[in-house]
């Protein structure tokens, strides 16, 4: 069980972004991030719970191929959680402005995964919504099918059927219904069309009589009379389809044997053409409703279940704010990850973590051939750099490079207050020496004879990797020799402070100017 605990607390750690070599520095910072490695692994599990119900309820996907879906999903949820949580800096001054949009991500894929969760919960109230819907649409669509052009086209072909048999089941005792007689529907059809090319004719003479757009020129000429003549005999072809619908009408409304005769006759040839237009209409009809059908019913997608959903909450205050409720409880586990790094505070993991990576850093330097000497890894602007400066300074520019220690590393020579090397003084007299001669403080047994110089370059030497000048040492070099001897004062009491020069006496201290 132990060992269990500590596989679980690691894995929690490795989800939580944090460095475990650095952790084990701070145990007491443990807890705090197996707590945040614990948010990111659930809003993974909530993921991909979430997309096995998207993908087996809304979309009819296999059960077996959603769930290896719905691992995959959890798995990327996963790994940009733990992302969004290591990139957040619990000592950054302005994380919550470098977290925005951390926020807003995980607030969008709050909203993702909180969704199909919503509609699982509220199942059984959206089916029932989904079937109300589906009928709602079925009878809007055999309203539309009975006022459309096919509807009308079946009533109509069975009315005529219906006439037609009665007509024959009485023997013709029965007048026929004469706008349905085949004979003058075909001589109303063909009336119909010569009345279009009648009215064509007439509007062709008129213009060329009276001028219009398409007739630059008018009058009473062979263009116009050409045009009279083929409206007159357009004319004369109606007046004769409109005598032959007349002789029709009167025969099949005469009373006589032979009138009985006809319309039995003409019924019983009627009938068989017109139940096979009845019988065309009828199967396309249902063929349109069979492909309404199928997709009605197949309609029970993600979109619908969200429609049925919004038609509930909004007829249902209750469950409107059950659904808010529920859908900003599953946000919030969502957003929890990123929210728990904002609202914790710096600890010792924080400050250990930095001080690793300044360590870290000094290793780059070091591994890129870094100076390690030109800044002090204390950050004492005082030792480092004024030797940094010193040297340069003192380094002539065509001098030969020399063998020596490496630059910034210590030797035995003492240093003063600001970082340079002094001589010693003369013996007893209380006077400096004259100025560019320096060495440590009278009394001391080491340093060059008396009177002789030696420069900063000749004590340092030349750096580890000679040879090699940066640009802005080249720049510096450039720069005029600012260095300052100060001289200590011969009146100064005992109590006077180290800048004086007091207990240093006959000596100097040489100042260079801050770099």
């Amino acid at each position: 069980m132990r060992r269990f605990l500590a596989a679980l607390s690691a894995v929690l750690i490795a989800l939580s972004g944090a460095r475990p070599e650095v952790l084990r520095t701070c145990p007491t910072e443990r807890g705090k991030f197996e707590g945040i490695g614990g948010a990111v692994l659930t809003t993974s599990v909530l993921a991909a719970v979430s997309m096995t119900f998207a993908l087996n309820s809304a979309l009819g996907v296999n059960i077996v191929l959603a769930v290896v879906v719905a691992l995959l999903w959890g798995l990327a949820i996963l790994s940009l959680d733990r992302w969004l949580v290591s990139t957040i800096r619990a000592d950054a001054p302005n994380r919550w402005a470098l977290a925005a949009p951390r926020v807003a991500i995980a607030i969008v894929l709050g909203l993702v995964i909180s969704t199909p969760l919503v509609l699982q919960v509220f199942k059984a109230e959206i089916d029932t919504q989904i079937s109300e819907m589906k009928q709602r649409r079925a009878d809007a669509f055999t309203v539309q099918q009975e006022k459309g052009a096919v509807g009308k086209s079946v009533d109509q072909l069975r009315k005529e059927v219906a006439g037609l048999q009665q007509v024959i089941s009485s023997g013709g005792d029965v007048p026929l219904d004469l706008e349905q007689d085949p004979k003058i529907k075909a001589l109303s059809t063909r009336r119909a069309d010569e009345q279009k090319q009648a009215d064509k004719h007439y509007k062709e003479w008129q213009c060329q009589l009276y001028g219009g757009a398409n007739c630059p020129k008018k009058g009473n000429g062979p263009l116009a009379q050409e045009s009279r003549r083929a409206y007159e005999k357009d004319k004369d072809r109606i007046e004769l389809l409109t005598r032959q619908m007349e002789d029709r009408k009167r025969e099949l409304n005469s009373t006589g044997e032979q009138a009985k005769g006809i319309r039995l006759a003409a019924a019983q040839d009627a009938l068989p053409r017109a139940q096979r237009q009845l019988d065309a209409a009828v199967e396309q009809q249902a063929r349109i409703q069979r492909s309404f059908d199928e997709d009605n019913l197949a309609t029970d997608g993600l979109l619908t279940r969200l429609r049925a959903l919004n038609e509930l909450t909004g007829k249902d205050f209750t469950l409107s704010a059950a659904r808010l409720l529920l859908f900003a409880l599953f946000l919030l586990i969502e957003c929890l990850p990123v929210a728990v790094k904002l609202m914790q505070r710096p600890g010792v993991y924080e400050k250990a973590l930095a001080l690793a990576e300044r360590r870290q850093m000094d290793s780059v330097r070091e591994e890129f051939g870094t100076r390690s000497g030109s800044r002090s890894r204390s950050g004492s602007a005082e030792s480092g750099g004024s030797n940094s400066v010193w040297s340069i300074w003192s380094h002539p520019q065509d001098a030969p490079p020399r063998s020596g220690p490496a630059f910034g590393e210590e030797t035995g020579t003492p240093r003063g207050p600001n970082g340079t090397r002094v001589e010693r003084s003369d013996d007893g007299g209380g006077h400096g020496p004259r100025s560019g001669e320096y060495g440590p403080p009278s009394g001391g047994g080491y340093g060059p004879p008396r009177g002789e110089h030696r420069s900063p370059r000749d004590e340092y030497g030349p750096p580890a990797d000679d040879g090699y000048e940066p640009l802005e040492d080249q720049a510096l070099r450039g720069m005029a020799d600012t260095r300052i001897v100060r001289r200590p004062d011969p009146g100064a009491g005992p109590g006077a402070g180290p800048g004086s020069g007091a207990g240093r006496s006959g000596g100097v201290e040489l100042l260079p100017d801050e770099d």
